[in-house]
């Protein structure tokens, strides 16, 4: 019940909570155009064309455009500004202000003869498969070739590229008012073949024409003879009968332990006594061996031959202590 009180209780703030995002954004939206309002007005359009467009980033207006796009007309960027006009001429329909709309239709139309313009075309026997081009770090592709674009006066960036071609960079100057030029790009060079790495050093040969290896590497390339895998399985036998006499002494000690405090000093208990006390050894024994086992497994591992070792492993017991013999040559 509570988990969907709190279920319930965050669903109703998530829309409050982007109602505030809103209103924030648009308080901040609403503070960079009254600032860049009162720099534009005191002739700062360099301060206040960024702020214009911070404030339309925030909260998009028709009038914030109307207004981004003046401030880039005084900055003499006419190309900029005569997209903002037509964009905002686009939103002022949209919106049923036909006063917008008419103003910033004059303003468009004024402009459009005034706008340079950059022609791109490729010299002939140039065309190149997958030709791309960016303008300004823009990428506008290959259909802009021989269409006028509409650019801002001063200096711009063209990037040619292909693939398996060289990358060309040009930079065009454009004229301030009603220029046109036109940037011819030449025959992309091909890019250099990449050089075919060289095949790696073939491993040193030892005087007795075995490959030099590490250590470990010896180790794990030697065969594993026969002795390894008996020592191990009898390992794990002893273990095992450790485990199983362990259990059995617990169990025969807690008997024990019950019938003394019962009956005293007894004989019965003697003999139970004795009785967990053998198997104590023999559980100790075990013990022994397992450890002893797992030893002579380690070192029959790591000192193994490369040739097969013949080894012979002979476990004992005896009731006092066991152990693990191994006889044979290593």
């Amino acid at each position: 019940m509570k988990c969907c009180l709190l279920a319930a209780a965050v669903l109703l703030l998530l829309p409050r909570v982007g109602v505030a995002q809103t209103e924030t954004r648009a308080a901040v939206a609403e503070a960079l155009y009254r600032q860049a309002r009162d720099l534009m007005a005191a002739g700062k359009y360099a301060e206040a064309c960024p702020k214009f467009a911070q404030s339309q980033q925030l909260d998009p207006a028709t009038g914030t455009l109307l207004n981004l796009a003046a401030c880039h007309e005084k900055q003499g960027r006419l190309a900029t500004a005569w997209l903002e006009y037509s964009d905002a001429l686009v939103a002022a329909r949209r919106d049923g202000r036909e006063d917008r709309v008419e103003y910033a239709r004059a303003r468009a139309q004024e402009l459009e003869p005034k706008l340079s313009r950059l022609v791109l075309v490729l010299e002939p026997g140039a065309e190149a498969p997958g030709v791309t081009i960016e303008l300004d770090g823009a990428s506008i592709g290959s259909g802009v070739f021989g269409v006028p674009t509409a650019v801002d006066p001063g200096e711009h960036t063209v990037k040619a590229s292909a693939p398996g071609k060289k990358p060309s960079v040009f930079r065009v100057t454009i004229g301030a008012e009603a220029e046109q030029r036109t940037l011819t790009i030449p025959a992309l060079q091909d890019a250099p073949v990449e050089p075919t790495p060289e095949p790696a050093p073939a491993p040193l040969v030892s005087s007795v024409g075995l490959a030099a290896k590490a250590p470990g590497d010896q180790l794990a390339t030697r065969p594993v003879p026969t002795s390894v895998y008996i020592a191990g399985g009898i390992t794990l036998a002893l273990a095992a009968g450790a485990g199983v006499t362990g259990v059995a002494y617990l169990g025969k000690k807690a008997d024990y332990d019950d019938l003394r405090n019962r009956d005293g000093r007894t004989a019965e208990v003697e003999d139970r006594h004795q009785s967990a006390q053998r198997f104590a050894y023999v559980n100790l024994g075990l013990w022994a061996a397992t450890a002893v086992g797992a030893g002579i497994t380690a070192y029959l591992y790591v000192t193994r031959p490369g040739d097969r070792a013949m080894v012979r492993l002979e476990p004992w017991v005896s009731p006092q202590i066991g152990g693990l013999g191994a006889r044979g040559s290593f």
